[in-house]
């Protein structure tokens, strides 16, 4: 394992040091929102120095506190190199609690610590690198079983709390884990009081309180997620996307004056319908409602969307913004690779549901269920390739689980 950390490293410290530009190229925002937190402003929208919850605030966090200590580029590189460690480390520990053994497990960190989006986002301001350790790390305790029940549950909290934090998209799993779990719950005939996983729940309340309470004092609503699902719904589903993308077929892109063209109306609007004195919440609001609208206005083309959105989601093959500046042949290798990792991944996943079904096994239900509500999220929000890095850790332990058919553990 110490060769496989020092590998990814050295990869990681490559891509950092032939990116250093992309370090500070700060297009979500997060590095401004870091810069100021760091001086003692809060989580403001760096434009307006306004108090915003617009974005996850865990990311800017991290940024923010670490660059109390190192300048903004070094603050990012820092980050996501810890972050790349321990997801290596985290993905080979969760394989032997799922019952890989450490040899096959280590192979899934392997796929971890050379896969191209990873790598690729350790030079960038942005949550996925963070945000597949936190998955790594809720994994690895969700499988753990050789450990204290009440501190088990406890980190499962946090972690899931802190995760949500860093990519609200991940709420619907926790909806299809309490499904799941009510559905044993009444099949085993159990008390469903008796048996809630009150430390879970407690441990994860505990961890979203202060964003909540933040919200509500600052803002005037206690907002639980973000200001920014209704950006992200209207930016997938409006017209001019469905027609220069959509309508189009596969393989059609946004171009960036058709989208900066969609952005100058779309603030236009914003303006003109809600006036200058309009809120977050207010934009958020209407932004969903006039999303929403558009999809029951064309419930055909919605249809193709959500097909476009798939492919988009589990492309092999970096899209144009991925792909930036790569050379063709690189890509080409990358699109190789993703089209042998993916398929073995989609048989794995339909053999496992299969397998869990028949034999009525939980450990590796989670896991299905973080892949399946991740998919779900993306059949209406706005997506691409990068929105599946995330869960990185879990499509490497079913590619080695498709590869070596192990039998897990039944009575877990």
């Amino acid at each position: 394992m110490l060769g496989l950390l020092l590998l990814a490293l050295m990869l990681r410290g490559y891509v950092i040091a032939t990116h250093a530009d992309e370090l500070t190229r700060d297009r979500d925002a997060y590095l401004g929102m870091a810069r100021c937190l760091a001086e003692g402003r809060g989580l403001v929208d760096p434009g307006h120095l306004t108090p915003t919850a617009f974005r996850p605030p865990v990311y800017p966090i991290q940024v923010g506190l670490t660059m109390l200590f190192l300048p903004a580029a070094a603050a990012v590189a820092v980050g996501n190199l810890v972050w790349g460690a321990i997801t290596v480390w985290a993905t080979w520990q969760a394989g032997i609690s799922l019952n890989l053994g450490e040899r096959r497990s280590l192979l899934a960190a392997l796929l971890v610590a050379v896969d191209p989006m990873l790598l690729q986002y350790s030079a960038q301001p942005m949550t996925e690198v963070t945000c597949a350790g936190l998955v790594s790390l809720l994994v690895y305790w969700i499988a753990r079983r050789d450990y204290s029940e009440a501190v088990r549950q406890i980190c499962i909290g946090i972690l899931f709390g802190l995760l949500v934090l860093c990519r609200p998209t991940f709420w619907p799993f926790a909806v299809l884990i309490a499904v799941v779990w009510i559905l044993r719950t009444f099949f085993a005939k159990a008390s469903t009081t008796a048996a809630l996983p009150w430390r879970v729940i407690g441990s994860t309340l505990l961890v979203l309180a202060p964003w909540v309470i933040r919200n509500q004092v600052v803002m005037g609503t206690p907002i639980l997620m973000t200001t920014h699902g209704g950006y992200t719904l209207l930016l997938a589903n409006n017209p001019e996307f469905y027609s220069e993308v959509v309508d189009r077929g596969w393989g059609s892109e946004w171009s960036k004056a058709g989208f900066d063209q969609w952005t100058k109306e779309l603030l236009a609007s914003l303006s003109e319908e809600l006036g200058p004195d309009s809120t977050e919440m207010d934009r958020d609001r209407w932004q969903n409602r006039r999303a929403r609208q558009f999809i029951q206005n064309e419930p055909d083309r919605f249809t193709r969307a959500v097909w476009y959105r798939i492919r988009s989601l589990w492309s092999p093959v970096p899209q144009r913004e991925a792909a930036g500046g790569t050379p063709s042949r690189l890509v080409t290798l990358v699109g190789y690779y993703y089209t042998v990792i993916l398929g073995v991944f989609a048989i794995s996943l339909v053999l496992q549901i299969y397998q869990s079904w028949q034999a009525r096994t939980f450990l590796w239900v989670p896991l299905l269920a973080m892949v399946l509500t991740i998919q779900a999220v993306h059949l209406v929000y706005w997506t691409n390739a990068r929105m599946r890095a995330p869960i990185v850790p879990v499509i490497s332990l079913f590619v080695v689980r498709g590869l070596f058919r192990t039998s897990p553990n039944s009575s877990t």
